[in-house]
Order: structure tokens, then sequence, then C-alpha cells
């Protein structure tokens, strides 16, 4: 089977439908040996990758299709074209029996077995993230078109119950395959790193640690409440007690994003909370040397950095919402993230328990070992083999019909 991938998202790799990509493909490359492989997307000049003929990071030829000159540079036009039109037009001149579009974009005519992987619906399910009337006229179009995909992926049971209540796809055409922490995320030791790591961004060696955005479904505010009351609580015996946030305020601004400094202002802790984009070299360290990591979202359609966090060892506080109690399951303190004295309690019980800290740790290491990309990949290679039969036996039976 030649399978194409739609590769648009390594314009933007940092990005999670980046990162989902690149981590299924390098998973892929290492599990399926017997499947022919071909990434579509745009020229990636001027993209994080540059040119891809001389990026040796890709595990599969990738071929470049331009869009038409008239609307480059213009970035959610071009972006449309090439969903609907550029990709699926590149994926029938590349021959592939089967086209992977990995986000929630599948092309609305179709003339390829398509498989779309759909990572959540949030734009449907929460108006704040709807953004007016061109992203209301685009989830129209993409919903549509899901109707029409051969076979859908998601990534957790929370988000194919969305997918069938919100779309109104039957259940027998979702397949749930979970993503994964990458490779990278392990614990680290070295004492050294550690502390380097710590003095990179300003933080001490007592310090609770949040990834994850600063967007309105993060619920980073109520953090900040919970934190600034726990803080208060245990200020005399640990009094350099920090809250690390990775980001930065300043540079998400608006509706969408709740700047949590004034409410750190009001209560008192703003000299206790530090902002700060955390690099990618850095997370493992970062989250390794956390004394507790927490996570209080309202939604998730998987819910990445706690399973990464876990992956380091580091003991988790979550949000009991959405699929979060699929990722975390029994390895971390589960909390209502409204209930801002429930999460406050919780931070101090990991804090100030150390056996409950240890077998948090320990938990976490076993769940997050109960996930890797490599399984996730070759749940893929099965539904796109499911996926290609679908499409032969549905061609089948149309012809029957035409026959008779």
């Amino acid at each position: 089977m030649k399978i194409g991938i739609n590769a648009l998202f390594l314009k933007t790799p940092a990005s999670g439908t980046g990162q989902y990509l690149l981590h299924l493909l390098r998973a892929l490359a290492e599990v399926d040996t017997t499947n022919e492989y071909v990434l579509l997307g745009p020229p990636l000049q001027g993209s994080t990758y540059g040119d891809p003929a001389r990026f040796d990071g890709l595990p599969f030829p990738y071929i470049a299709h331009t869009t038409p000159s008239m609307i480059e540079r213009r970035e959610n036009t071009e972006k449309l074209v090439w969903e609907q039109w550029t990709g699926p037009a590149a994926a029938r001149a590349a021959n592939v029996d089967l086209y992977h579009v990995p986000h929630f974009a599948p092309p609305y005519l179709p003339r390829t077995p398509t498989v779309v992987t759909i990572h959540d619906v949030i734009p449907l399910l929460l108006p704040a993230y709807r953004a007016g009337a061109s992203v209301g006229a685009y989830m129209r179009l993409v919903t549509r078109a899901a109707h029409k995909a051969t076979l859908i992926i998601t990534v957790s049971q929370h988000a194919k119950q969305d997918i069938v209540d919100v779309l109104h796809i039957r259940p027998d055409r979702i397949r749930v395959i979970y993503e994964a922490a990458g490779d990278e995320f392990v614990p680290v030791r070295d004492p050294v790193a550690l502390a380097d790591a710590r003095a990179r961004y300003g933080v001490g060696d007592d310090y609770i640690f949040y990834i994850g955005g600063l967007d309105q479904r993060k619920n980073v505010p109520q953090l900040v409440r919970a934190f600034a009351h726990l803080y208060h609580q245990l200020k005399d015996e640990r009094p350099g007690l920090q809250l690390f946030i990775s980001g930065d305020p300043e540079r998400q601004r608006g509706p969408l994003f709740p700047d949590p400094r004034p409410i750190a202002a009001e209560l008192d802790v703003s000299d206790r909370v530090v902002f700060g984009f955390v690099e990618d070299a850095d997370k493992a360290a970062i989250l390794s040397a956390a004394q507790c990591f927490v996570f209080p979202a309202t939604y998730e359609g998987f819910g990445l950095p706690p399973l990464e966090a876990m992956a380091c060892g580091a003991p988790v506080v979550c949000s009991n919402r959405t699929s979060l109690p699929e990722v975390v399951g029994d390895a971390a303190l589960s909390v209502d993230p409204d209930d801002t004295g429930a999460l406050a309690n919780a931070l101090r019980d990991v804090l100030t328990n150390d056996a409950l800290r240890e077998d948090l740790r320990a938990r976490s290491l076993r769940r997050a070992a109960w996930f890797s990309w490599r399984k996730t990949a070759r749940e893929t290679v099965a539904a796109y083999e499911e996926a290609l039969a679908r499409s032969k036996s549905q061609g089948q039976r149309q012809r029957q019909g035409q026959e008779q």
C-alpha cells in the first residue's frame, strides 16, 4: 500500500499538530517496513525546516506542491486551498492508495480513500474558540467533509464521544488511538543539569510547574488563585515556594488569553509566580526537578503535558475533566479544576507528604510507560489497512448496485 500523508504542519513543527505529525512519522518509519509512504505538502522554504532536500529528519520522501501564486502569503486562504484542492490533487498525482490528513481538515470532495485525525472539536463546543464568521464557515465545511472520510482517528474515548455527539458520525467509523510522550521525556537526575536548567529560568529548587498554554480552557487564572491560597498557608515553612508557568502573557493577549498577572497581584503572590517559555531542550529537566506538575485544564482532546510530566517521573495534580482521567488513570491526584480549595489542597498534599509524592512519582513512570509512539504507529497502520479494505468493499457494493 502506498500512503500519502498531508504534511502541511511541518511548516509549524512546534504546534500540537506538528508534534503529532513528526512523532507519528518517525514511529511509522520504525514499525512499518511493508508499506510505502510519501509526504505531501507546500514548499517548506522559510519554515523551521527550510528545504526538505537538505533536512535529514524526515523519514520519508517529501513532494512539494505549490499553491496558486495569487493566494501566496495569505496564510488562511493558502491553508484552505491546500487542504481542499492542492493536497488532494497531490495525492492523486502521487498515485497513493490512501491519503491521511493528520488534522481536522478532510477534503470535501475526496478522490482517494481518506483517513483524517480529529484531535478535538473545540471550536464547535466552546464559543470563545469560534473567533468569528470565517471560522464558523470553515468549521461547517470540514464538519461536512468529515462525513466523507473513509475512517476517522481520534485520540481519546472522550474525543470520540464528542465527535459522535457533535459531528453525528457513527461510532463504527471512528478509531481511538492514543498519543504518547516523546522519547526525550525521561527523568533527569544529574544535579548539575537540573541546577543549570533552573537557573536559566530563574526558579529555585522548590517550585510547582505548569506548561500547556495560556488560553481560556487552560484555566491558568484559577491555578494562580489556588497557588496563592496554598502559598499563604505554607509561606512560613516554605518561603521559597514558586509557581513556574511556561508562557508569556505579554505575547498572548486578547479575550481568548485571560491575563493571570492581575490575580497574582491582587492575591499578593506576584513575586512568587514566574513566567517564561521553556525551550524543548530544557523541558525534561524542568519537569524532573519540579516538586509537582499541575494541569487544571477544563477541556482537552487528549492532554499531552501531564503525560510528558509523568514520563519524567513528576508527581501530577490534574483536572478530572474530559479526556484527562483517561490519560492519567490512577497515577495523579485528580480534582475539580473549578474548585480552588480542592486544587490548593491537592497541591499541599503533594508538597507536604513525602510518601505520597514518591508514590506518585513511581505511579507516573508506570503510567507513562503504557503509552508509546510505536504503539500509536502500529495502530495507525491497522487503521490504514481497515480504511483501504472499507473503501474497496464500498466500491464493490457500488459496482454491484450499478449492475443490477
